[in-house]
């Protein structure tokens, strides 16, 4: 497996940051109560923060396989998803989206780590369900943050 084809299948979608801005910008222009505000820009702001460290992480030239990368983005959605846990809500609809969306990135950061360890042992088959475990947990990510989005941006 070479570094690239690694690096695109464990890559989140760069569109959330985008996406949950418009959020923040429509549920601060809705006039929507302070609590839900706060709580929206809570949850968004740890996403966000999340998204932009792994997207802005240095890649490890001395390891072609790309097997540390996986790693340290397991790492990475790892903290997203402890730090979404952190985040102290109320409303039950926006704790079962933080539930969900930390689920995914446990799920991501699982099959990073399987996919890294099938690389290193050169195992086609793990790293085939490993690759499709992985693809199967990203694909979750634009319905979560269409979820968030519309919830956030309703009254």
């Amino acid at each position: 497996m070479n570094r690239e084809g690694a690096m695109r299948r464990a890559t989140i979608t760069p569109t959330i940051v985008g996406l949950c801005v418009a959020a923040l910008a429509a549920l601060a222009s809705t006039g929507c109560g302070q609590k839900k505000l706060a709580e929206c820009n809570a949850l968004v702001q740890v996403i966000n923060t999340g998204v932009v460290k792994l997207e802005k992480a240095p890649k490890n030239e001395a390891d072609p396989s790309g097997v540390s990368d996986l790693r340290a983005m397991a790492e990475s959605m790892d903290k997203v998803a402890a730090d979404a846990a952190g985040v102290e809500l109320t409303l039950p609809d926006l704790k079962k989206m933080r539930d969900d969306y930390q689920r995914m990135a446990k799920d991501i950061a699982r099959a990073e780590r399987d996919l890294a360890a099938a690389a290193q042992d050169r195992d086609a088959a793990r790293r085939a369900a490993a690759e499709t475990a992985l693809d199967t947990a990203v694909k979750q990510e634009d319905p979560l943050v269409d979820q968030i989005n519309k919830f956030c941006q309703g009254p």
